[in-house]
This record gives structure tokens, sequence and C-alpha cells, in this order.
């Protein structure tokens, strides 16, 4: 079994025993700097051993499969036909943004706007419609986070607890 735990900003990270729900809280500074990923092994007083992944990211990303679309319009471009619009699945989302993976190579560049819009899976099939701005750009993977923030910052919150 592998757990995931986030390094909070004291250098601590809360660690859930996957068989008891037990957690405990450590104390990881001396992995904090690290460069790669850090797989620790575990051992709970209940007594299951199990992996421990600690992830360095300031927000929790939650995977998901959200089909969407995007609509790019170059800043510097009065004409309609410069617009570009196209398919793309949300594969993780966060409180300040998404990954998303495009059907085809993207036309904007990093630190340009693109609208998203998607749909979350979540009971009221909530519709997130943002202006995101391009982070970063690996083949038909982009990552991006919002413009600005909404009232959607609640929802987004409430999805990423369940």
């Amino acid at each position: 079994m592998i757990v995931k735990s986030f390094i909070a900003s004291d250098n601590t990270a809360a660690i859930t025993c996957p068989e008891c729900q037990k957690t405990i809280i450590k104390d990881v500074s001396r992995y904090a700097e690290a460069d790669n990923m850090i797989k620790l092994k575990a051992k709970c007083p209940c007594g299951h051993a199990f992996t421990v992944f600690l992830e360095r990211r300031r927000q929790y990303r939650k995977s998901t499969e959200l089909r969407g679309t995007y609509l790019y319009i170059p800043a510097h471009s009065a004409s309609k036909s410069a617009q570009h619009w196209g398919s793309m699945v949300v594969t993780d989302i966060s409180r300040t943004g998404i990954r998303m993976k495009l059907n085809v190579q993207p036309r904007f560049q990093v630190g340009e706007q693109v609208t998203v819009e998607f749909r979350l899976d979540d009971a009221n099939n909530s519709l997130i419609k943002r202006e995101v701005v391009i982070q970063h750009i690996k083949g038909l993977d982009v990552g991006a986070t919002y413009a600005r923030a909404h009232s959607y910052d609640n929802i987004i919150g409430f999805y990423l607890l369940r």
C-alpha cells in the first residue's frame, strides 16, 4: 500500500496508516529541500508496514478525468479567425490551478491566457468556467493557474475534499 503525504510549512507531514487510519505527525525537515521524489518506509504502531511518498506541492492536487473545452483568443489579434478552441481533459485539479491534456498541439504559449470550461463529477455536475494563465507546456500536457479568484473556489474546495 502506498500513502501520499504533504510536507507542511513547518516541515512536518501527517502520515495516516491505511490499515487503522491512525495519523502520526512526523518531522520531515531533512527531506524538505530534496530535489527528487521522497519515498519512505513506514510502520504504524498497529504493526502495518507501508510506503509513504512525501509531496512538496503547496496545494493538494486531485487526479481527475474531466472532459471540457478551451478557448484561446490571441491578445494582439482583432480577427475572430485567430481564435482557437479545442477539447481537453482535466487530469488534475487544485485550489490554484489545473493540469490538462489537449487533443491537438496548443497554439498558445506560456504566460498567455486561455478560457477553460468543464464540469466536475460531483453531485451537482458543477460547471467551472475560468480564465487560466499557462504555466508550462510539454507536448499535449499543459499546466495552468487560475487568473483570478472566483466564487468557484468553494465549489472546487469542497470537490477536493471528497
